[in-house]
């Protein structure tokens, strides 16, 4: 059968400096200096995480330069995965100092990184130009720091589902970053499984998705540090690392469980338009809100708790998470919170993920023909202090994304109950954080530069 003939556009951020923020700042802001402080040097790295870089190459030039100061002592091991890299390009050594550098990063212990191009990995390890099924990729982490444009709706979609595939079929979490501008890319961003990332300072591109699944808030999450998004995503990617290393050996790093963590996470004291609805679960233009480490490492470490399908008979603990291998959507789950008065104002965070399911009906490795089906959950959260379920108190029932999410700023002291429903059999992860308010950080009086990006668009060989 002869292959199919494909083009693809990428545009991608050059590398460029980085102004009006240091290093520290970013650290400080998402939690992670705190969380230094706290655990001390007891705390992960991300040694031991096996992950991979994608870019979009300038002529053949993809991989980071390896005797750059920051990727030394100790040496870190660059694997060719497209093997056509003729020299090194610098927004991939940008790309790579926020995502695993000695100095610049929350995870230098990450020493195995591979590289491919944007168009081969697309084209040829997911399949998108051989008609083939994606090939199998053992990697914990994947950022990719680009954008894609001008493809058809129907090429665009065949790509986002090869990538859900991949998420599904590998269980890795995939990092995508958005536009710093404009409307939502076509590539990678709309896909369902993967983490949208934006920019802090919400100048990158917003809006809902037009297609595969129209209507979906993108990006997911948001991170401070610099005024271009193929820098904040990798620092987002950095912090899943850290948790993929805590974590190992349970479900808390299935991908599903590391994006409720890291989205639960999430802070909004520094957005004054923060909000969500019962049918849209994330703000428009901050998504879940700011990564903080520091919140989804205490989420993670607090340890899994299963819910009841009956009243329960004791209480959660205040921060944790849950992944349910098998919903029975005969039944409901209940989480119970017994909430203290310890502060004057308590805030309350969760959130609950699951994939979309795309089959490939044809039994061929040289064809992939897919297909997808995605789950409903819905979330009530009750007052039950004077009586189970006895005041329902906010609800996120979005019937289009496979987010569900519920935030209150002004809890109170009392017993409380979280109850999931579904519509059908399906794993999911659910995490939640319930703790006082902080005060907004003093890094939030920012003065944005404008700087001009330069953009390049370049059109992919044709692969037969």
């Amino acid at each position: 059968m002869a292959a199919r003939q494909h083009f693809l556009m990428l545009l991608f951020v050059t590398a460029v400096a980085l102004p009006g923020t240091t290093v520290a700042d970013w650290k400080d802001d998402i939690g992670w200096t705190q969380l230094k402080a706290e655990i001390g040097a007891s705390l992960e790295d991300g040694t031991g995480v096996n992950v991979a870089q994608i870019e979009a190459s300038t002529g053949t030039n993809y991989m980071p330069d390896p005797s750059f100061f920051e990727f030394a002592s100790p040496d870190k091991t660059f694997i060719d995965g497209t093997g056509a890299n003729t020299s090194y390009s610098g927004h991939a050594r940008s790309v790579g100092q926020a995502f695993y550098g000695n100095q610049t990063s929350i995870t230098p212990g990450i020493n195995n990184i591979t590289n491919y191009d944007a168009d081969d990995w697309i084209g040829n390890v997911i399949g998108f130009n051989t008609g083939a099924d994606p090939e199998s990729q053992n990697f914990k982490v994947q950022n990719h720091s680009y954008i894609g444009n001008g493809l058809s709706v129907d090429d665009a979609t065949d790509i986002l589902q090869r990538v859900d595939f991949v998420v599904n079929q590998n269980d890795v979490s995939i990092f995508v970053g958005t536009n710093n501008s404009g409307s939502t890319p076509q590539l990678l961003v709309p896909a369902y499984n993967t983490i949208s990332v934006g920019r802090t300072d919400g100048g990158h591109a917003t809006g809902l998705t037009s297609f595969y699944g129209a209507g979906r808030v993108k990006p997911e999450i948001v991170t401070p540090g610099s005024a271009f998004t193929s820098y904040t995503t990798p620092r987002a990617a950095s912090a899943a690392a850290l948790l993929h290393q805590k974590g190992a050996g349970t479900d808390s790093v299935r991908n599903e469980s590391i994006k409720a963590i890291l989205l639960a996470g999430a802070t909004k004291q520094e957005f004054g338009s923060w909000d969500r609805t019962t049918t849209r679960p994330l703000d428009e233009v901050f998504g879940a809100g700011e990564l903080n480490i520091r919140n989804s490492y205490y989420i993670q470490d607090a340890g899994q708790f299963e819910g009841s399908t009956s009243e329960p008979v004791s209480a959660v603990g205040l921060k944790g998470w849950d992944y349910e291998a098998s919903f029975d959507d005969s039944n409901s789950l209940y989480y119970n919170f017994d909430v203290g008065a310890s502060a004057a104002q308590i805030e309350a965070s969760f959130l609950m993920t699951w994939n979309i399911d795309v089959i490939d009906s044809n039994p061929l490795a040289t064809e992939f023909d897919a297909s997808t089906t995605l789950a409903n959950f819905d979330m009530e959260f009750y007052d039950s202090s004077g009586s189970f379920l006895g005041t329902l108190l906010d609800s996120s029932l979005s019937t289009g994304d496979n987010i569900e999410h519920i935030y209150l700023s002004d809890l109170s002291a009392g017993t409380y109950t979280l109850r999931i429903t579904g519509d059908t059999d399906h794993d999911f992860a659910f995490a939640w954080r319930i703790n006082p308010v902080p005060e907004p950080s003093a890094a939030l009086a920012m003065v944005l530069i404008g700087i001009g990006i330069g953009l390049t668009r370049r059109k992919a060989p044709s692969i037969v």
